[in-house]
């Protein structure tokens, strides 16, 4: 009876545990079904919207197509006004700068070579593409008319701020050479900074566009006369000095040395030809001072003489390194040659 009860016992509790597999099975079973169906929905919605997206790609294509073309137009429309602008300009530069050129370079350099650059770049585009314009005339009329104006500038300021050097600034000058005790070293400015600045621009101007050497022989004729006209006062005061026995240079400009007490005061490039002519005055006022005289007469000659070849030397000397920042390289010499032939001192015209 024992056994035949566990048998019965095994066999439901192996009918139980198949009837719970069946169950799981069977809900397995329903939830694959049901992602079968989710899977197929899925499917359905991708392959939907993939049919949609290929519609609207196939749409927008031209669409986008069209819109590149439209672009395209656009820049080449831009490009065509811009260069028709461009063009134009051309057509009114002449009436755009004839107020400045006609006024002239005079305090606004900078302005009006602008001007003359608008200018020239209309003459270069006339030539190039319409050269029986008759704007091109205009434009050469105005360019020719501008560098006229500029030459005319530069002259102008040459000539007005071109001085004669003081004589006594070209005894200082020259007394550098001839006394170790002097501190300070004497320099010459011909021209102020700001003018000399303009001339240089002007001249730079005139070589490179201009195709004019005019304004170098104009430099070297101001030039050469302001250092003649230096020349000549120096051997004014000389003569004048002679003549009154006095003192060939000023207090002002004797302040300007500072002596220590163990240097020996520095002695002036004229100071011999002071005491020469001191001594003369003494001599010709004695009775039998007559032959003293003529020697002295000759020793102060000769003194006044080298003392203005030494300021011609150092006058030239200083116009040359003015020149090497106006004048081209090319033409530095030439120029320069020119601008020293003035007449040279000699013992019987001092």
């Amino acid at each position: 009876m024992i056994p035949t009860e566990d048998a019965s016992a095994r066999k439901r509790e192996i009918e139980e545990k198949l009837k719970q597999e069946q169950d799981t099975l069977s809900f397995i079973r329903d939830n694959l079904e049901k992602s079968d169906q989710l899977t197929k929905g899925m499917v359905s919605i991708l392959s939907s919207f993939e049919s949609r997206l290929m519609q609207l790609e196939n749409s927008i294509i031209p669409v986008h197509k069209q819109t590149e073309n439209l672009q395209r137009l656009q820049d080449n429309v831009d490009k065509t006004l811009s260069c028709l602008d461009h063009v134009i300009s051309y057509y009114h530069v002449a009436k755009d700068t004839d107020k400045i050129i006609k006024e002239g370079p005079a305090g606004r350099l900078e302005e009006y070579l602008a001007c003359i650059a608008k200018i020239q770049k209309a003459v270069e585009y006339f030539q190039d593409n319409n050269p029986d314009s008759p704007e091109l005339n205009t434009v050469k009329a105005r360019f020719e008319k501008g560098k006229e104006l500029l030459e005319a500038e530069f002259r102008s300021l040459l000539t007005r701020y071109s001085k004669p050097v003081p004589p006594i600034l070209i005894l200082d000058l020259i007394g550098g050479d001839e006394e170790l005790d002097v501190q300070e070293e004497v320099t010459l400015e011909h021209l102020p900074e700001a003018v000399l600045q303009d001339i240089i621009c002007i001249s730079g101007w005139l070589v490179e566009y201009g195709r004019n050497q005019d304004f170098m022989n104009v430099y070297f004729q101001i030039r050469s006369s302001q250092l003649d006209r230096s020349i000549k006062g120096l051997k004014e005061h000389f003569r004048k000095s002679s003549s009154s026995s006095g003192v060939l240079y000023s207090p002002a400009v004797q302040n300007k040395r500072k002596d220590t007490p163990t240097k020996k005061p520095p002695k002036r490039p004229g100071h011999d030809y002071d005491l020469r002519v001191k001594h003369l005055s003494d001599a010709l006022s004695e009775k039998h001072g007559a032959v003293v005289g003529k020697d002295d007469v000759l020793d102060i000659e000769i003194d006044s003489y080298i003392h203005c070849i030494s300021a011609f030397v150092k006058l030239a000397q200083s116009e040359y390194q003015l020149l090497t920042d106006i004048i081209p390289e090319h033409h530095q010499k030439k120029t320069f040659d020119s601008l020293i032939q003035v007449p040279s001192p000699s013992p019987g015209r001092v």
